[in-house]
């Protein structure tokens, strides 16, 4: 059975579409929606098909390409969503047209479409009005399910690392994922990582999909391990700009604030952790004679120490409250995951026989990613209570260094497989991988950022 109106049963989770950011067609008056339900077989995966056909210029100029660019940046988004898929077609809708306008959802009702999406660009001076349409393909009068407006200038001063048109079709594609699944995507994200050979590693930051990579560090030493803080605004890491591994931040989108000093204690200041609320970073320090973890207080550089032990502590990554650290140990013999409360009390181990580092945990705090060496490394998951490890890759080269994406359901990642180092991304069930850097630079530690504001 398929059909659709405007409650989705989709990938196991039925959730109202009438949802805050979108508004009910006017002059339509919303009604109470009838059940609707999508069961679409095969593979285990359950899809949304939508068609996305080039959108309507009803005003204005489009010096800007928008009516093509929109279409594909988006489609592409809700692809790598892993909850659509897009269906292709060459349609092109004239505006004022409904016979038109339903002919070619006709069309793509016979390629397989479940939902269309149509857009309307205004273009008046250097503002851009674009209005966004879903329609029910399943039913037979196209049913209009609801509309959004976006707006955007080109004439607003540029900042450094975004462009305004992919910004505004990822918005409409967050939105598109939002209206069907209950949650935001994740497609007006940012990742940063590092790029370039041993001796030379500079971090820059791409959106999340690879596209426009720019560089955020120009300083010819080896910079590593780069975190996005809460708010995206800044990004921690470690850095031998000095000569010695020190501990800094930056501001990718405000270059002109500089690069500010975080740790440079004697020895190592690396592995840092952004807390939940950003006002604290957890990192190792071996200022003491051998690598611990801390708390750093952000603002007023205060420390505070969580562990005490004469093995190697390592690798802290919170817990999306704010009251646990996970963090890598050898007390147990090897390299293992450990549970810490906030201030380093009732400390449990998590992991057991093998070589566990890297441990991310879930912005839904339901998952630990981490990275296990058996010959090659590969990323596995665990509850925090320490049950259901499971592999998420195997038999594709080495695959390490995992970071959240905001929805809890995507994951970035750096592995060898191509030959070199490059970043993907996947779900979570280690399916549907995308390789999202390439070139003849090696792209390591990807860290991907919240949602941008």
């Amino acid at each position: 059975m398929r059909r659709i109106a405007i409650a989705v049963l989709f990938a196991g989770l039925a959730v109202a579409t009438t949802i805050g950011l979108w508004a009910p067609p006017s002059p339509v008056r919303a009604q109470a929606p009838p059940d609707v339900y999508i069961n679409v077989t095969g593979g285990g995966s359950k899809k949304l098909n939508i068609a996305i056909p080039e959108f309507t210029v009803v005003a204005g100029t489009d010096g800007a390409g928008l009516a093509k660019l929109i279409p594909s940046v988006a489609g592409n988004d809700l692809t790598l969503s892993g909850s659509f898929s897009v269906v292709a077609g060459s349609d092109r809708v004239p505006a004022n047209n409904p016979d038109a306008l339903r002919q070619i959802w006709a069309n793509f009702v016979a390629a397989g479409a479940h939902v269309g999406a149509h857009g309307l660009l205004t273009f008046r001076g250097d503002r851009t009005e674009t209005e966004v349409r879903l329609y029910d393909l399943t039913a037979p009068d196209f049913r209009l399910i609801a509309t959004r407006k976006f707006e955007a200038s080109a004439a607003q001063p540029p900042t450094p690392g975004f462009d305004w048109r992919r910004r505004l079709a990822h918005r409409i594609a967050d939105d598109i994922v939002l209206q069907f699944t209950g949650e935001l995507g994740v497609a007006d994200t940012k990742i940063s990582y590092v790029v370039g050979p041993s001796g030379a590693k500079e971090i820059v930051v791409a959106d999340y999909d690879g596209v426009g990579m720019s560089p955020v560090t120009r300083n010819g030493a080896i910079n590593l391990s780069p975190v996005w803080s809460p708010d995206a605004r800044s990004i921690a890491f470690t850095s031998f700009m000095n000569g010695y591994p020190d501990l800094f931040r930056l501001f990718p989108f405000e270059p002109r604030r500089g690069v500010q000093t975080l740790a440079s204690f004697h020895g190592i200041n690396s592995s840092p952790s952004w807390s939940p609320d950003g006002k604290s970073l957890a990192l190792t320090l071996s200022k003491d004679g051998n690598p611990e973890i801390y708390v750093l207080t952000v603002q007023s550089g205060a420390l505070q120490r969580l562990t005490r032990h004469a093995s190697i502590d390592t690798e802290p990554t919170w817990s999306p409250t704010g009251q646990q650290i996970a963090f890598v140990s050898d007390r147990a013999g090897g390299a293992r995951i450990f549970v810490m409360d906030r201030d380093g009390s009732n400390v449990r181990q998590l992991t057991t026989s093998g070589f566990h580092t890297q441990p991310r945990w879930s912005p839904k705090a339901d998952t630990i990613v981490y990275t296990q060496r058996e010959g090659t490394h590969n990323l596995w998951a665990i509850t925090p209570g320490g049950t259901n490890a499971r592999p998420l890759t195997s038999g594709q080269g080495d695959n390490q260094g995992a970071s959240w994406a905001p929805d809890g359901r995507h994951l970035a990642f750096q592995s060898n497989r191509s030959g070199r180092w490059q970043v993907y991304m996947m779900l979570l069930d280690g399916m549907e991988t995308t390789q999202i850097t390439s070139g003849a630079a090696e792209s390591t530690s990807p860290s991907w950022s919240p949602r941008l504001p």
